[in-house]
């Protein structure tokens, strides 16, 4: 679970990287007058909502499950 949380990270730096590079893009100069011309707009950046829920690890019982499967009828 610690390697899918480090993957999702880096995916979301990247992202958040790659929205700062194109709103740099489309307010420089001589790019914005190409960008206002084709309508390309300021991107918002990444951005949660709860972050202290998301901060939260998520809880994970790796007890030995029942002796009767889920779903069965007696």
């Amino acid at each position: 679970m610690e390697g899918t949380e480090n993957r999702i990270t880096v995916a979301r730096n990247r992202y958040i990287k790659a929205v700062q590079e194109y709103n740099v893009t489309v307010r420089s100069f001589p790019s914005n007058l190409t960008a206002k011309l084709f309508g390309y707009q300021i991107k918002p950046n990444f951005t949660v909502e709860n972050e202290q829920e998301i901060a939260r690890p998520p809880s994970v019982d790796f007890s030995a499950p029942s002796a009767k499967p889920q779903g069965a009828t007696q």
